[in-house]
């Protein structure tokens, strides 16, 4: 229609046409998250250096009309330093040579194959988007919800907004304990008159409300092993047993039997595990309150595998989680959880799973078993595709944990353009035409820039940080 059709225009164009273009690398990534944002961050600056210093551009696609992935829907509301990445992202998205093209889904319409043939190196950086499962019976429940579907739908991930939980009743369980798992448990156990100032969703936040007000009083946080091996950092930890309305548990007995003697040998040579040893002997110290406590209680607890997940009456719905006891088994550093025969139930309206993201690899790419591409310092078995990010090393590690991965990844694409020795040899109109002609609207980042201060806008005059934006055809008007 004619709004795309502006739309389009909208977006920076090449200047000076093919000619000048022959003379710059032009490189496509795919996906606007921290590894897309810190490999064009990266290109830019090898671009830029030494004798081999010519001139670069690159193209950025996303699906959202918004960037930022996981920084704008993974990161906890209550977390808003983490977001502060944000602004670097801005600054490279200045850099002249750079264009973004939101509101644009590589795949079906806009094949990587066409990206391949119209630039001189595509890198794919679209991360993980599922969620892995238990594989335990009971697991299609209603109540049942992975911990990445909750987090986007509490931070306004627009395939998200309609997630439409069920109530918990008095209880939910978190399986898992990274640090996704303690976000989970703290957003649907802190006071929303504290996280009213945040940008986590209103409506997601007024149904947590409800939940509380209905009685939700326990949010268990489960996990396999003992405390010395769980994934959650101190601060995180810390954070739970910091706020007036929320009492952290820990059963004394649980942290004991965390400790046989191969966990002792672990704990004896981490100085951070100690701390935290500090931080739950605290928590261990309320469990007798746990009872007759008005605050909510977040109960964190050890060596217990989930078995079986137990349907109510209906058979429609999840009414609680058998766990069967563990036992560590094997030597320091490498020792699993092996279930015994003495089983719980725990009963819970709402379980959320927090075992890890799923990856969900491009068509056109190779995965292996656990869907990651397999590379060679980041280019895959082609010349001209790469990865960076999750997709390359797996869905593990904190934002700045793809900065190395980035400059892994921009150097071997730099090291390869400068080595075929042939100058550039892209052309990305076959791409602008098939965006236009497909009725695509892509979102410049100008464009972006206005929906973020129309986000802020709102956010000032309620009180809170940003009211995110969650309808793509309200965000494209």
């Amino acid at each position: 229609g004619a709004s795309s059709h502006r739309a389009w225009h909208r977006c920076p164009r090449l200047r000076d046409g093919p000619a000048r273009s022959r003379r710059e690398y032009h490189v496509a990534v795919v996906g606007s998250g921290p590894s897309a944002f810190y490999t064009t961050k990266y290109l830019f600056k090898q671009a830029s250096q030494g004798e081999a210093a010519r001139p670069m551009r690159i193209d950025m696609f996303e699906r959202l009309p918004t960037p930022f992935g996981l920084v704008r829907f993974g990161v906890a509301p209550d977390h808003p330093e983490v977001k502060n990445v944000i602004n670097d992202f801005t600054e490279v998205a200045s850099i002249d040579g750079f264009r973004f093209f939101g509101n644009v889904e590589v795949g079906e319409r806009l094949p990587l194959a066409l990206l391949r043939q119209s630039y001189d190196a595509v890198v794919v950086c679209t991360g993980a988007e599922g969620d892995r499962r238990l594989g335990i019976p009971g697991e299609d429940l209603r109540g049942i919800v992975g911990a990445p579907a909750l987090v986007k739908w509490y931070n306004g991930h627009p395939d998200f907004v309609g997630l439409d939980p069920p109530s918990p009743g008095e209880a939910a369980a978190v399986v898992g304990q990274g640090n996704v798992a303690l976000d989970v448990a703290r957003i649907l156990a802190r006071s929303p008159k504290e996280l009213h100032a945040t940008d986590i969703d209103p409506a997601a936040l007024a149904r947590i409300e409800e939940w509380q007000r209905g009685g939700l009083r326990t949010v268990h946080v489960v996990g396999r092993r003992g405390f010395v091996q769980a994934a959650f950092t101190n601060k995180e930890l810390r954070e739970l047993d910091s706020y007036d309305e929320v009492l952290a548990v820990v059963d004394p007995a649980e942290l004991e039997l965390s400790l046989n003697a191969a966990s002792e040998a672990e704990l004896s040579k981490s100085r951070i595990k100690k701390r935290s040893r500090d931080i739950l002997d605290k928590m261990a110290a309320n469990f007798a309150q746990k009872d007759s406590t008005s605050k909510r209680v977040v109960w964190v607890r050890f060596l217990s595998s989930p078995m079986e997940l137990l349907p109510d009456p209906s058979g429609a719905r999840v009414r609680g989680v058998r766990f069967a006891r563990t036992e560590l088994q094997g030597d320091p550093g490498k020792q699993v959880a092996v279930t015994t025969s003495d089983t719980q139930d725990v009963s819970c309206g709402l379980v959320v799973r927090s075992v890890g993201f799923g990856m969900t690899p491009l068509p056109g790419l190779p995965a292996d078993a656990r869907g990651r591409v397999p590379h060679k310092q980041g280019r895959v078995e082609d010349p001209d595709v790469y990865v960076s990010g999750w997709l390359k090393r797996g869905p593990t590690g904190i934002i700045a944990a793809n900065i190395p991965d980035a400059q892994e990844t921009a150097a071997r694409v730099y090291a390869d353009l400068v080595a075929s020795g042939e100058g550039s040899r892209a052309d990305p109109a076959a791409v602008e035409a098939q965006v236009r002609t497909s009725a695509m609207r892509p979102v410049s980042f100008a464009d972006w820039r206005k929906i973020e201060a129309e986000e802020l806008r709102l956010g000032a005059a309620q009180g809170r940080a940003a009211v995110k934006q969650t309808d793509v055809g309200a965000m494209l008007r």
